[in-house]
């Protein structure tokens, strides 16, 4: 028996740990939809219905299929493109780095389990890797970028720090969203 830890195990620590993150952040979003679709529309995203429930619908249920190793890569996918909408639209409306460092941790997270699987104890591996093509990186790039380039947020500029859903992840236990450091999602 080899001393060294293989990359299976690791990547079932991956796994985990973004998984967490996005069933942390979904589930408030699942519960109180009609909220989340108002955060979704002052941010400018609209319809903000559609927006917040796909959003929710993604870190919820793509989170709960993460944890389990379901097709853990096509949920990578999804967050991936969520984290790149979220950290332009942070950069669109001049937050600091601060704020969207996180959803480029979980950006990189993701790709990490996309390109390289889900580990451990998986249930069904899915060929994350059918992503992981420049043309559609391309695409997904011109994509998140245009999202967030045609958001209209309503919102003052000096409501910024304090923006309705200014995290995408924005709805924790209580109905008051929180600010920044935590995970963008449009």
């Amino acid at each position: 028996m080899s001393s060294r830890i293989e990359a299976q195990w690791i990547l079932l620590l991956a796994r985990v740990v973004l998984a967490t993150v996005m069933i942390h952040y979904g589930w408030p979003k699942v519960r109180d939809l009609k909220s989340n679709g108002n955060d979704f529309v002052n941010m400018g995203f609209k319809p903000g219905m559609l927006w917040g429930t796909l959003i929710a619908l993604v870190e919820f249920l793509g989170g709960v299929a993460t944890l389990l190793g379901f097709h853990a890569e096509l949920a990578a996918a999804l967050f991936a493109f969520e984290m790149m909408v979220g950290a332009f639209w942070k950069l669109k409306i001049k937050k600091p780095f601060a704020d969207y460092s996180y959803d480029i941790q979980l950006f990189a997270l993701s790709l990490v389990l996309m390109s390289q699987g889900a580990g451990a104890l998986a249930l069904k591996p899915f060929p994350g890797r059918v992503f992981l093509r420049w043309d559609l990186a391309a695409a997904a790039l011109a994509a998140a970028l245009l999202l967030a380039t045609l958001s209209k947020p309503q919102f003052k500029r000096s409501e910024q720090a304090g923006t309705p859903g200014s995290s995408g992840h924005q709805r924790q236990a209580t109905s008051q969203p929180h600010g920044g450091g935590q995970p963008v999602t449009p």
